[in-house]
């Protein structure tokens, strides 16, 4: 089954089409039957200038900006474009934009009881802080660690074995030999908003947490969209990780 996705679900045979946050004109069908749902992959990028307007009743994205995200100029940017795109939580949309270490009081810890007391439709990281895993750990624990919801760890600072088993997925840079991770990081501004709305989109649009299975990959690609994207394999084992990605550098 090519780029499908399979969620375990207790559900009578039912088929559904879903739009992109249930508002616009990408669909997604998601087809249920006994006590599997299976997920096609979709293109969330293609449709991009196209706002969502969205109910805080359907609950809320967090997306947490961490170190290397958390600059004035920056975090004002996404934040704009993210209330364009789908509104914020404050005026009844979507998105709850958090600046690490200003809005959690210099502790990541502090989220926990943000989440605790919210209704999740996911959590986007960018540049997880050190320790974000136990916050995610915790968070799960709450849960009985099966989430309905997405974790996206994007370019982390954080212990990435701890982001790793705390996330539903990780993405990062791929090493190169002719760039510094500092460069990395400029050429990742060139499209970094796109890569921002287009997680938010998919972290709203999917029914429950995703597997870490061999169609993961897919479903990651769809958000990055032209720019490959493949599993991370360790130099020394050689042993390629379940749910942590690299990007290729952009031209």
């Amino acid at each position: 089954m090519t780029s499908r996705r399979l969620l375990q679900l207790g559900m009578a045979f039912l088929f559904v089409t879903l739009s992109s946050c249930g508002r616009n004109k990408s669909e997604q069908t998601v087809i249920m039957s006994g006590d599997v749902i299976e997920i096609q992959p979709v293109d969330v990028r293609s449709d991009k200038n196209q706002g969502v307007k969205w109910s805080g009743d359907e609950g809320t994205v967090f997306v947490i900006f961490g170190y290397g995200f958390n600059d004035k100029e920056f975090y004002a940017k996404a934040e704009s474009v993210l209330a364009e795109k789908y509104g914020l939580a404050e005026n009844g949309g979507l998105v709850k934009c958090i600046r690490f270490p200003d809005d959690l009081h210099n502790r990541i810890s502090n989220f926990r009881d943000l989440a605790d007391s919210s209704n999740v439709r996911g959590i986007v990281v960018f540049g997880a802080p050190e320790g974000c895993h136990y916050t995610f750990a915790n968070i799960r624990d709450g849960r009985d660690n099966n989430p309905n919801f997405n974790i996206f760890s994007f370019f982390p600072q954080d212990d990435i074995l701890g982001q790793e088993g705390t996330c539903s997925f990780v993405l990062d840079h791929e090493s190169s030999g002719t760039l510094e991770a500092e460069e990395q990081g400029q050429v990742m501004d060139k499209d970094i908003f796109d890569i921002i709305v287009s997680a938010v989109r998919y972290a709203a649009i999917l029914p429950g947490e995703l597997p870490s299975d061999n169609e993961l990959h897919a479903h990651v690609q769809a958000i990055i969209g032209k720019r490959k994207v493949h599993r991370f394999v360790d130099g020394e084992t050689g042993i390629q990780a379940r749910n942590h990605f690299v990007i290729e550098a952009s031209e």
